[in-house]
């Protein structure tokens, strides 16, 4: 049963536009970034069952959702940084999904006094080897043409169809056609610089870290997903059913394992 959640809505200004954020609940901060092309309605089930215990911090990433600031990874980790100071928030606990678990990496690794905890959902790694083939690869080159010929609609039925993107629950396919409905293209039609590889350098994160993948996300995604949680000094690898959007498919398993890893990690921010 969906239990009515009281947030709030928060258009935060990142110097050449605003990036909305919904906030709910109280405690401990988790701070949820979105994959390429949704938005932060991607954490509904999230925030409908772990505001109780946790504040819930859902972001619609710069290009995306209601932001209006235009897409760049290069600024998202500045762009969480003002807003992490606006609401007043010191050491938060960091998800990122797909794509947003670049930008999470790289936060950690830039602003590691703001970091009391890092999940990573089904994240590729920039610079990691060999890159994805067959079904694991995202045809950017394509969907970008279709943009720019005006045939964004056809871009989206193709993502909606990729492996990543594909789910067999009708909630789900819903969910994600709405998010898909709102997706404008900004990012393919203008393309940002990309963010560094950092595939070398994951020991410099030293933040407890928790690296999830659906048992039915694709092998690239699990290939990477051990190589992150062994690259980061603190860790962990887990795995829950579903497939790349796990958290959206599978709520229940991918909540308790986040509920479980925030309340392992909480008394790290009590004083020695």
């Amino acid at each position: 049963m969906t239990r009515t959640i009281d947030t709030a809505i928060h258009d935060i200004a990142v110097g050449d536009g605003h990036v909305r954020v919904e906030t709910a609940g109280r405690g401990t901060p988790i701070v949820l970034l979105h994959g390429w092309a949704l938005d932060r309605s991607l954490w509904r089930r999230q925030v409908e069952a772990l505001a109780d215990r946790f504040m819930l911090v859902a972001i619609d990433r710069r290009g995306f959702g209601g932001s209006s600031a235009p897409p760049g990874l290069r600024r998202e980790g500045s762009d969480l940084m003002i807003l992490l100071n606006r609401l007043g928030l010191d050491r938060i606990v960091l998800v990122g999904m797909s794509q947003g678990g670049r930008v999470a990496l790289h936060f950690a690794m830039d602003h590691p006094d703001r970091m009391l905890g890092l999940v990573l959902q089904g994240a590729p790694l920039d610079g990691f080897q060999p890159e994805p083939r067959g079904a694991d690869r995202i045809p950017i080159s394509s969907y970008a043409a279709l943009v720019r010929d005006g045939r964004i609609d056809r871009m989206r039925m193709l993502w909606r169809d990729h492996p990543l993107m594909r789910v067999a629950d009708p909630a789900a396919q819903r969910a994600i056609a709405e998010m898909l409905d709102g997706y404008d293209g900004r990012d393919l039609a203008a393309p940002a610089l990309p963010l560094t590889a950092m595939a070398g350098d994951l020991e410099a994160i030293h933040a407890p870290a928790l690296v999830v993948t659906g048992e039915e996300d694709t092998p690239w995604r699990h290939l990477v997903g051990d190589a992150i949680a062994y690259g980061l000094p603190n860790g962990r690898r887990a795995r829950t059913a579903g497939g790349h959007l796990c958290n959206l498919t599978h709520a229940d398993g991918y909540n308790a394992l986040l509920d479980g890893f925030v309340r392992w990690i909480e008394p790290a921010r009590q004083p020695q």
